[in-house]
């Protein structure tokens, strides 16, 4: 027999009995039908195919570029010397000798050391004709005033001799930037060829 005026008030008795076994064996005994849970909805079935995972793409690499450190080159003043040799007068009267310009010996040591850390590196050179992009990173060896356009020549000549490239003719683009004070002082090179994308390197 149900002693509750109302369905609400037996649910609120109901709802205080903590144990859902003795709660529903109340429920019963009271006459009142157990509960139910709203019915669930079928998941929608889908009506296209499930789209196969695709492999990423890989990136596009940029052109392979060529990088590595050189020595602090000497100023362009220093690299070149003027010096008297004898020669046969083309003239009467006309001295013996001629002044000639010829590279300094600090230029002379500082393409030896060029060419040895190349060597080093197993002489990579750029692809034939392939017109190039140079970055010079300028780490000077002390905080004297200097003038970042002296400095790529005696590196660019450096490299020709050391067989990186023909000829330093073929630098399209050039960019020179200062880094910070360096002991000894740096360079850091990094050459991109613009029509050609692998470097060669020599046997």
């Amino acid at each position: 027999m149900n002693p509750f005026s109302t369905r609400q008030a037996a649910e609120a008795y109901l709802s205080k009995i903590t144990d859902a076994g003795v709660r529903d064996a109340t429920r019963a005994r009271l006459g009142l039908e157990a509960e139910v849970s709203p019915p669930s909805v079928p998941a929608m079935a889908s009506s296209t195919r499930p789209i196969a995972c695709q492999p990423r793409a890989p990136e596009p690499s940029p052109a392979t570029a060529l990088t590595f450190t050189l020595p602090f080159p000497p100023s362009l003043n220093s690299i070149w010397r003027a010096t008297l040799v004898p020669c046969k007068p083309k003239k009467p009267g006309a001295p013996p000798w001629a002044a000639r310009i010829l590279l300094s010996q600090d230029g002379r040591q500082y393409r030896r050391a060029v060419r040895d850390i190349i060597r080093a590196l197993n002489s990579p050179s750029t692809p034939p004709g392939a017109r190039l992009a140079l970055h010079l990173h300028v780490c000077p060896p002390d905080r004297r005033a200097r003038d970042l356009s002296n400095l790529p020549k005696a590196l660019e000549d450096a490299l020709t001799h050391a067989g990186v490239w023909a000829d330093d003719s073929l630098i399209d683009e050039l960019r020179v930037t200062r880094g910070p004070v360096t002991t000894g002082g740096q360079v850091h090179v990094t050459i991109t060829p613009l029509t050609a994308t692998l470097f060669e390197v020599q046997s």
